[in-house]
């Protein structure tokens, strides 16, 4: 949806939808190959040059590129013309570029754009648009409405909607209503999801991906906490915490601090206020049948009698164990959602992008570098956490309930230190850097283990704040990069 086509040499926009409007441009990049020197061997795969046996445009090789009379010759670096759509306006706003594109082949289709305010065009917000599951955008309406109606906080980001789903009729706007022409009887006897478009615009803040520190990303998962914790005093459950729905602050406040915020609220119900003082209720009881038939099926394959939808609410790399084994979502499922976050967060980047490059990423409003593929400085899962997003739900809740068992969670720590020395040494030459980020793994996992995670939000804040004042001098192995 964000971009129509990819070629190296033009652009079609027969295909464009007319919600918006656009021209084909040549798009550079802030991210060259260099922003980060690298630990780790260089990719296999390249945008702007190849490192295999295919160019970036798919082209074998000729016998001229790397090989001449059966001697290897000095790899040439290429430069290929790349041209995207990039949509101008959408849904009436100027667009600044993409911050974000579902990868997913099934489910709502989220992109989100950064699109300028009216009145300067240097103020940016995130307009988002999705594809909801009708039920769930009446939740969402729902959940909105009761954050309206409380004073703003500063660790929730609220969205607006630009426009209501067509509430009454839902053959209006849906996807089984508009796009199939089916009628209401149609309809709920078809077993998939009817999804409505729904548009939302909120206040632009920092993806976690453009961290600038160690220490840059824990007052992040701080100020989420803290935003967390204020939606379950109200009385409303998140229900889908992830590194996605988990942003920066821009700049610092006037007492230096950077906390992070939470946002999204797709999946997000209301239920009682002060969830939070409530302990977890005991797991459900199985019948034999229902342990029996959780084994080897996947659970997103629907019964005879219900529609195709997902079963669970979340996303599953960071899905808590219950959640996963199909018990009620509580807040304490967001809380080890938080832990998950953390852990996976220090395995997914080389540490940060260069100063410059972050620089320049927050003055682009940390649009996405079209044509340059991930950012540089994110790497592949290790292959031990490879089935927390692949494996079935039944796979992963057993490798996290082994790992997070107190008779096993010691040597879950000592695994992930070897893995975080891989990926962190090269900001710190003595390793302490990766070895105060293995201590605050340690620490957060051991508390989670020996409690049966449950973990309340004021004892998962003290134990990051602690590590953060503990820690404080390994903060000088960067350099803050933002303009205040």
């Amino acid at each position: 949806m964000g971009i129509n086509s990819m070629t190296s040499d033009s652009t079609s926009q027969s295909a464009v939808p007319p919600t918006f409007s656009g021209s084909a441009s040549r798009l550079g990049t802030p991210y060259a190959s260099n922003d980060l020197p690298s630990v780790d061997p260089p990719s296999a795969t390249s945008s702007t040059g190849s490192r295999s046996g295919t160019t970036s445009t798919g082209s074998k090789r000729g016998p001229d590129d790397d090989m001449s009379q059966g001697k290897r010759s000095k790899r040439r670096k290429r430069t290929v013309a790349l041209r995207a759509f990039i949509p101008v306006r959408v849904h009436g706003r100027e667009c600044i570029g993409i911050l974000f594109t579902s990868g997913s082949i099934r489910g709502r289709g989220t992109t989100v754009y950064v699109v300028a305010a009216a009145g300067d065009g240097k103020t940016y917000f995130a307009l988002k648009t999705s594809w909801q599951d009708v039920a769930r955008a009446d939740d969402q309406a729902i959940v909105l409405k009761k954050l309206s109606e409380h004073k703003p906080h500063p660790n929730i980001i609220i969205p607006s909607r630009l426009f209501d789903p067509m509430a009454k009729d839902r053959r209006v706007g849906s996807t089984l209503g508009s796009i199939r022409a089916l009628l209401d009887d149609e309809m709920q006897k078809l077993k998939v999801e009817n999804r409505i478009l729904v548009v939302t615009i909120s206040e632009l803040r920092r993806p976690v991906g453009y961290f600038w520190s160690p220490h840059d990303f824990v007052r992040g998962i701080i100020g989420a906490l803290l935003g967390h914790q204020y939606l379950c005093q109200i009385g409303i459950l998140h229900r889908d915490i992830s590194e996605n729905n988990i942003v920066l602050a821009l700049y610092r406040d006037k007492l230096g601090n950077e906390l992070g915020a939470l946002i999204d609220f797709d999946m997000a119900i209301v239920g009682p206020p002060n969830m939070q003082e409530n302990s977890k209720p005991p797991p459900r009881k199985q019948s034999a049948e229902e342990l029996l038939s959780f084994v080897g099926t996947s659970t997103l394959i629907p019964t005879d009698d219900q529609p195709y939808k997902a079963q669970r609410t979340g996303t599953t790399p960071y899905m808590s164990i219950d959640v996963l084994r199909g018990e009620p979502h509580t807040h304490f499922d967001d809380i080890e959602s938080f832990l998950y976050v953390l852990v996976l967060f220090f395995l997914s980047y080389k540490g940060p992008l260069r100063k410059e490059a972050l620089r320049q990423a927050q003055l682009q409003g940390f649009i996405q570098p079209v044509g340059a593929g991930r950012l540089p400085h994110v790497t592949a899962w290790p292959a031990m956490f490879e089935r927390w997003a692949s494996g079935t739900f039944q796979e992963i809740s057993e490798c996290k309930y082994f790992a997070l068992s107190p008779a096993s969670h010691a040597g879950f720590i000592k695994d992930c230190f070897p893995l975080l020395r891989e990926r962190w040494a090269y900001h710190s030459p003595d390793s302490s850097v990766p070895y105060a980020i293995a201590v605050l793994i340690a620490e957060c996992w051991t508390m989670f283990a020996f409690q049966e995670r449950q973990v309340t939000h004021a004892q998962f804040i003290k134990v990051l704040r602690e590590w953060l004042k503990k820690y404080e001098d390994e903060e000088r192995n960067y350099v803050y990069p933002f303009d205040d």
